[in-house]
């Protein structure tokens, strides 16, 4: 028979127990007092044999008590048996992992308590309709959303606020970068300064010995100011105070030594001067291996701006996308209208063929091909209608609204139906130079140009100018002068009294040198550090032909979508002359009801088809826009720091004042040197190839010839 594994486990704690009961037992009864020894080799042989045993168990059995974490993993839940002498029986342990909900007492979100229930087709009230412009939507949406809403192209569940919340963009990334302390990517421009600030430190210990013959009573007092130089030194200034106690009787019952002094350390070779400091940060030998060379001030504020550029880059995808939702609304309004019409005109055709059957004059079978035709566009208007409440709540979505605010929103602007020819050359040279993406990747460029001079500064000898001078001070008191003492009649001699007296005074200077041999850590840095330099060029190159390809893709967009729009124009003048004529035909008696509802069809599905390319030109140039990098200015959007409180503002004064009142200093210099602009900088080469006339066919003009008074949509 199989034992459970937890049966087992019982059956032998219930055997230790039975043998420590055992053990006590035969303790007690060798008679024996144990209180009659003074010590274990006086008690009887079974004792001394037995003790070793007793405390072997003893920490055994108290070893679970005292542990504070379990060192096996927690069983599933099964059936187990349990044994406890009188009785037996079964019972099930819940200790396996469940899902489990936290206490959290959050606030719902103002949207979600003031909505009501959506529109659908069984609820179709009269509502307020709001139209609505295409800035009004841009505007509304960076007004009301903290975290950056794009769109969810895989429907129900395929929000990245929902899979991914911890990537997801938000108006605090920036602030969260700027205040970040970690080390790495993670260091924000605070952290890296802060680590130039004046450090304090101070203790007070107190102590008695009296391990030796005669007992003494200590004391220690420390304190100390230390600055970090951006030259890659540091200052230090500290006072301290030892006190030394003893009986009275003794020679000296007190004495107090003391000291104040000033410390300079500064690099001569590797880790020195303001560019390394400001590039890596301050070198500290314990965290070096972890900190790298990229935790000065200046990768700190690199870092912040490749943060700022990301979350540009959220809020222009946001931008597109709310474009984008803004004229599906516009195209879901068009297909409803157009399958309206669609269905009066079925329901008028089935009306007037159900009245010629009845009188005799119609096959029924054409009465119920119109019948057909009026249950088919019915749908499509209840499909097009639901249609138009999905397209609103997504702009919903995206503008941070409720589902339903008891309005109905319409768009007021009217799609662009003129043509547009874009500048190649022009694209080109605005999507090289403007595109979020490249300027962001420059800068990582730019950081990793930094640390990889600052690497190179470490593959040297560590050589470091050392010095220091402290004054000393001695007294029987630490305070007091001019106290006689009672024994001997002698002045009291003080500490801080004996400050400046002539002998005092030691100092120190001299260097110190480190030589790692071979450097291999070093070189090994330098090494990386360059591999990720010409591995982040190459993504640059990278990047800048596909910002090339996106371009020549959405310029193909926007001629495409406009030729299609004319074809399709044009196809909707021709669908609806159709149906006036065969309508008049079948009304004459000259042609059958069979080609009405054909034509009837085809002048919907060319109406809805026009409207379709109209919205796809206008989608097409929403993506030019945002391939040469200029959709947010021309949305009229623009990214500027917060309102500065009070007391920055204060700040910003003072320091604007005393910058008019300060004198200009030739000899000053920025190190590193700047490489910040407020625009676009560089030149952009253009090495056109032109192709020779043996290269390929002769080009040809595919297109259709035009009228001469034909008109473009």
């Amino acid at each position: 028979m199989l034992i459970p594994t937890d049966h087992f486990v019982r059956l032998t704690s219930k055997h230790f127990r039975r043998q420590i009961q055992s053990l006590l037992t035969c303790l007690s009864s060798s008679g024996v007092a144990h209180s009659q020894y003074r010590s274990i080799s006086d008690r009887p042989v079974q004792w001394q044999l037995m003790a070793p045993v007793f405390v072997c168990f003893f920490a055994i059995a108290i070893a679970p008590f005292i542990s504070g974490c379990a060192t096996v993993r927690k069983p599933l839940p099964e059936r187990s048996w349990h044994d406890d002498g009188d009785h037996q029986g079964s019972s099930d342990r819940e200790y396996g992992a469940k899902i489990e909900h936290v206490c959290l007492d959050n606030v719902t979100a103002e949207a979600v308590q003031t909505t009501i229930e959506p529109r659908n087709l069984l609820r179709r009230v009269e509502e307020e309709i709001h139209t609505l412009s295409l800035n009004e939507a841009v505007r509304t949406a960076l007004s009301n959303n903290e975290i950056v809403e794009t769109a969810a192209p895989g429907g129900i569940g395929s929000s990245s606020v929902l899979n991914n919340p911890r990537v997801a963009s938000s108006v605090y990334d920036p602030a969260i970068q700027e205040s970040g302390i970690l080390f790495g990517a993670g260091l924000g421009l605070e952290a890296a300064l802060s680590r130039f600030d004046t450090q304090f430190t101070t203790s007070a210990l107190w102590g008695r010995s009296s391990a030796t013959l005669i007992p003494r009573e200590t004391g220690a007092f420390t304190s100390a100011l230390s600055k970090q130089f951006a030259t890659g030194g540091t200052i230090a200034l500290s006072h301290n105070w030892n006190y030394l106690g003893t009986p009275a009787g003794t020679p000296l019952t007190s004495a107090y030594t003391g000291s104040l002094g000033l410390s300079i350390r500064q690099p001569l070779l590797a880790g020195s001067g303001v560019e390394f400091t400001r590039i890596a940060g301050p070198q500290n030998p314990a965290f070096g291996a972890i900190t790298g060379v990229g935790q000065g001030v200046v990768i700190s504020r690199i870092n912040n701006d490749i943060t700022i550029a990301g979350f540009e880059l959220a809020v222009r995808n946001s931008v597109r996308d709310i474009e984008n939702a803004y004229w599906d609304l516009y195209l879901a309004y068009r297909t409803f209208d157009t399958a309206v019409i669609a269905h009066r005109s079925a329901r008028r055709t089935w009306q007037e063929s159900k009245d010629k059957k009845d009188v005799g004059i119609l096959n029924p079978a054409d009465e119920l091909q119109a019948k057909d035709r009026f249950y088919e566009t019915k749908a499509e208007v209840e499909q097009s209608l639901n249609n138009t409440f999905r397209t609103e709540s997504e702009l919903r979505r995206l503008m941070g609204l409720p589902v339903n605010d008891g309005r109905v929103l319409r768009p007021s602007d009217k799609p662009a139906i003129a043509e547009y020819i874009p500048d190649w050359n022009f694209s080109l040279h605005q999507g090289l130079s403007l595109r979020t993406e490249l300027r962001a990747q420059k800068f990582r460029i730019k950081s990793l140009q930094l640390q990889l001079k600052a690497a190179r500064s470490l593959v040297r000898p560590t050589v470091n100018a050392v010095g220091s001078y402290d004054v000393n001070a001695f007294g029987d008191r630490l305070i007091d002068d001019g106290i006689l003492e009672p024994v001997t009649g002698l002045p009291i001699r003080s500490g801080y009294g004996s400050f400046g007296r002539a002998g005092l005074d030691t100092w120190t200077a001299g260097v110190e040198v480190t030589v790692p041999i071979g450097y291999r850590s070093q070189r090994s840095q330098v090494r990386n550090l360059e591999l990720q330099l010409a591995k982040d060029t190459a993504v640059l190159a990278a990047q800048e032909r596909n910002v090339s390809h996106e371009i020549a893709i959405a310029v193909q967009e926007v001629t495409a979508a406009f030729a299609t729009a004319q074809s399709h124009h044009k196809r909707l003048q021709a669908a609806q002359e159709r149906v006036e004529k065969l309508s008049y035909t079948e009304q004459v008696g000259a042609g059958t009801l069979d080609l009405v509802l054909r034509a009837q069809a085809s002048a919907a599905a060319a109406e809805i088809a026009y409207y379709q390319q109209v919205v796809n030109y206008n989608k097409a140039l929403v993506n030019l826009n945002l391939a040469t990098g200029s959709l947010l200015e021309y949305n009229g959007v623009y990214l500027a720091e917060g309102q500065w409180c009070h007391d920055a503002n204060c700040d910003a004064a003072i320091h604007a004042a005393e910058r008019i009142h300060a004198k200009p200093n030739p000899h000053l210099h920025t190190e590193p040197a700047e490489f910040i602009s407020p625009g676009p900088t560089g030149t952009i080469e253009r090495s056109p190839i032109v192709p020779n006339g043996d290269s390929g066919p002769e080009a040809t003009d595919i297109s259709p010839p035009m009228p001469e008074n034909s008109n473009r949509v």
